[in-house]
């Protein structure tokens, strides 16, 4: 958990400077010490669409709504968050209210 607001960091889309909450699944691969270095990418992936299908899930049972995004930086969000080389950054999803229509 971040100690300050880096909503505009997670990605490029104006909504994430609105929402509620931003998550961002970020691989620790010194925590994957028994997964093939080679497989741990993927392993990590396949988790963090996991997790985020679980949000989807609690959002719409809630009547929140939430995306999920891929188009973001990366790097910028590693250094905001200060991360480790070993750490990676795999997915944001914003968590909010849906928009009412008019």
């Amino acid at each position: 958990m971040a100690a300050s607001d880096l909503r505009r960091v997670t990605g490029y889309q104006d909504f994430v400077d609105e929402a509620p909450l931003d998550l961002v699944y970020v691989a620790d691969y010194t925590r994957m010490n028994r997964v093939p270095v080679g497989q741990r990418e993927s392993y990590a992936s396949v988790a963090a669409g996991a997790i985020s299908q679980n949000v989807y899930l609690f959002a719409a049972s809630n009547g929140l709504a939430t995306v999920i995004r891929a188009w973001i930086d990366r790097a910028a969000i590693a250094d905001a968050l200060g991360l480790t080389h070993d750490q990676q950054v795999l997915l944001s999803q914003t968590v909010g209210y849906p928009k009412k229509s008019t």
